[in-house]
């Protein structure tokens, strides 16, 4: 059985490599417009256009793995039936659940491997690719990050809430602070300061001016330089500047558990959703493994191109009904768990379903 193991095993790799190829090149044309725009546009150098592109590489890749687990299953089942090498297996007394037992420890292994791949290699492959385009291609070789917001709750119940203009990468300077201060509801004090800088372990304001609103209204004091924990440090700031898809699920725990919901519940739910959504995701591999077991066992199958057009299908249809989810999930967050699962649940409960049926001819 271990040969029969390695047979199966080895009937995928072409057929994946040939998918993995194919679907990464159909995402990544539209991002080589964009790259060539940046590069017309900022006249940015081919040399950072280039390796943006590279560094934006391991997020498509997150992508099209499952896709082409899909094609690989499909393709390579579908070779074995129509030269009919599975029903030979059968005769020989291999039942179609030995047979794609093996199929389904290589999705298992490829979902996990994507699980790995998605937590610890695109993260910093993006950051890299946003500080470049940051500092390299956009503005002038500026590193400056808009429209900082940051809420810290306060010990006795209230927030600190903190907007800044701009945010400096190179200096690690806030530009154009105001801090706001509320308890129960009510605006207690208001903070001006034209720059801040990182100092230790809080942030240092220089000419800030506050205005005292209650309880008593209205004081007004100017201090030189005062020191303010706001509640993010500088790599905090640039974290919270990212996408949530450009996140691990360790950033977004974080996030989640930093009083962002108290700030602003929309951005939460949207973290909410994607943090579960990225631990199902990658399970998509082994999904499209166990529905393309069934469906690739039937003699029309056997040409790529039915197969490739089979699993264009297959995903588009699994993408639709994983946005409609996730945005059901956004919208609901106490179903934000079980929406980022239902679709591999219906996709893999069809393809077991299918394998069942297959079995039983």
């Amino acid at each position: 059985m271990k040969t029969l193991d390695r047979y199966l095993v080895a009937e995928l790799i072409g057929p994946f490599v040939f998918g993995l190829a194919a679907f990464t090149l159909l995402f990544v044309a539209g991002n080589l417009l964009n790259i060539a725009r940046l590069v017309s546009d900022e006249h940015a150098s081919i040399w950072a256009a280039a390796k943006y592109f590279v560094y934006t590489l391991p997020a498509t890749l997150v992508l099209t793995f499952p896709m082409s687990m899909l094609l690989a299953v499909l393709l390579a089942m579908s070779r074995l039936s129509g030269e009919s090498e599975i029903t030979a297996m059968r005769a020989g007394g291999v039942s179609l659940y030995r047979i794609a037992a093996p199929l389904a420890g290589v999705g298992l292994a490829a979902s996990i491997v994507a699980l790995l791949f998605q937590e610890y290699v695109v993260p910093r492959a993006t950051e890299e690719a946003n500080a470049i385009l940051r500092t390299e291609i956009q503005s002038g070789g500026s590193g400056i990050l808009g429209n900082q917001v940051v809420t810290n709750p306060l010990p006795d119940g209230g927030v600190r809430v903190t907007f800044a203009q701009g945010f400096d990468t190179l200096t690690d300077e806030l530009q154009g602070v105001t801090i706001e201060e509320i308890h129960s509801g009510v605006l207690t004090t208001v903070l001006f300061a034209p720059r801040a800088t990182y100092q230790a372990s809080s942030w240092r304001f220089f000419n800030a001016t506050s205005y005292t609103l209650a309880p008593d209204c209205c004081r007004q004091n100017f201090a030189p330089i005062t020191d303010i924990d706001i509640g993010a440090d500088p790599s905090r700031l640039v974290e919270m500047q990212k996408q949530p898809e450009d996140m691990s699920r360790a950033e977004l725990a974080q996030l989640l558990h930093s009083g962002v919901k108290q700030g602003d519940s929309s951005r939460y739910d949207l973290l909410l959703v994607t943090y579960d959504n990225k631990l199902a995701r990658p399970f998509a591999s082994l999904v499209f493994t166990m529905l393309a077991i069934p469906l690739g066992i039937r003699p029309q199958r056997s040409s790529s191109g039915a197969g490739f057009g089979i699993s264009i299908l297959i995903v588009f249809g699994f993408y639709v009904v994983t946005t409609v989810c996730l945005g059901i999930g956004r919208t609901t967050p106490s179903l934000a768990l079980i929406m980022a699962w239902l679709p591999n649940v219906l996709f893999l409960g069809t393809g077991l379903w299918l394998l069942g049926r297959a079995a039983k001819v």
